[in-house]
């Protein structure tokens, strides 16, 4: 009989017979097999001898076609030159070679795009678990008053020469600013995020309340109009409720004073006096006015004053004071002089 090699490559018959054989190589046996009656029988019996081949062993295991077309051409050759014999050859069982996974080396490129995508995760990692520090902001006064509203809804009046300095957003679990010089403070309500002040050294801490902390100096004052309002420094603590105030001179905590009536003329221009002396009297009117009133003697300091002064010029209010103690007003330059023999 005719072999294989006659006509085309055993590779090609062994990829036919493997099932590995691409369109055109099966088009080629076709022909192969339509050139010749005889080729139909040459071809039953490789595959009959290729069966037998590839069942040995195979449990399982990737075949190599071309070892085993190897071999069994060996004994297809073998097989021709010796006498046909009565009854088909036990075959052996034939070696199976399994091909051996290669271990590839990684390129540069690989390694560069690895860096890259841990420096990317590590980056990640750190702006989700720490968040940026926030800008502070500043407001400012000088011979002005100012109101400013901040991002949690408190409302703030800044007195003249004052600074409030405030994280942006002020978020966080504490809801901290830090004031210079005085102000009044209308607290929006959060339990869950108390509100702090920190003046000069001294916490003032609040929930939700109203209340005027004067600060431009080491001495702090502090005066409640509603809620409760705790007052520390060092170890000292006091807790104050309306009506009440409380004045921090170094690490003194001194209760027993009642709050200023008019803590907050100098935002509301409302001065409120019950048989006050003169003497205070005119220091609510510098404050409140930011005028500079002075009193000529002692005597008129001891005079008492019950009255009730809303939103009034300066002039308006020292006319009054004077045609009540037959006093005189004398301006020297930015100084306001009230002058008399004081009161019996």
């Amino acid at each position: 009989m005719n072999t294989p090699n006659e006509h085309f490559s055993d590779e090609l018959l062994a990829r036919y017979l493997a099932g590995t054989a691409t369109a055109a190589e099966i088009e080629q046996v076709r022909q192969w097999l339509e050139a010749s009656p005889d080729r139909a029988s040459e071809l039953a019996a490789y595959r009959k001898l290729w069966d037998r081949s590839q069942a040995v062993g195979q449990k399982r295991m990737q075949v190599n076609t071309d070892a085993a077309w190897d071999k069994m051409r060996m004994r297809m050759h073998k097989a021709e030159a010796a006498p046909e014999p009565s009854a088909p050859p036990v075959l052996k069982p034939e070696a199976i070679v399994k091909p051996m996974p290669v271990r590839r080396q990684l390129s540069p490129t690989f390694w560069a795009a690895a860096v890259v995508a841990l420096v990317a995760v590590a980056f990640g990692w750190l702006f989700l678990t720490h968040k940026p520090t926030p800008e502070l902001v500043s407001i400012s006064t000088q011979n002005n008053t100012f109101e400013k509203t901040l991002p949690d809804g408190t409302k703030v009046f800044l007195n003249h020469h004052s600074t409030l300095t405030y994280p942006e957003g002020l978020e966080g679990d504490l809801r901290t600013v830090s004031l210079k010089g005085e102000a009044f403070f209308d607290v929006a309500p959060d339990a869950s995020h108390p509100f702090i002040i920190d003046a000069n050294g001294t916490e003032v801490r609040v929930v939700g309340t109203s209340f005027n902390v004067k600060a431009y100096d080491e001495a702090v004052r502090v005066d409640v109009k509603t809620g409760k309002v705790e007052v520390s420094k060092a170890a000292r603590k006091a807790v104050l409720t309306p009506g009440e105030g409380v004045k921090i001179e170094a690490d003194t905590i001194l209760r027993s004073i009642a709050a200023d009536p008019n803590m907050a003329a100098y935002r509301t221009q409302v001065f409120e006096f019950t048989a006050t002396s003169l003497d205070e009297v005119v220091k609510s009117l510098r404050s409140g006015y930011h005028a500079d009133v002075r009193l000529s003697n002692e005597q008129i300091a001891n005079c008492r004053l019950t009255v009730r002064f809303e939103q009034e010029t300066l002039d308006a209010t020292l006319a009054v004071i004077a045609e009540t103690f037959n006093l005189r007003i004398q301006q020297q330059g930015e100084t306001y002089w009230l002058e008399g023999k004081g009161c019996q």
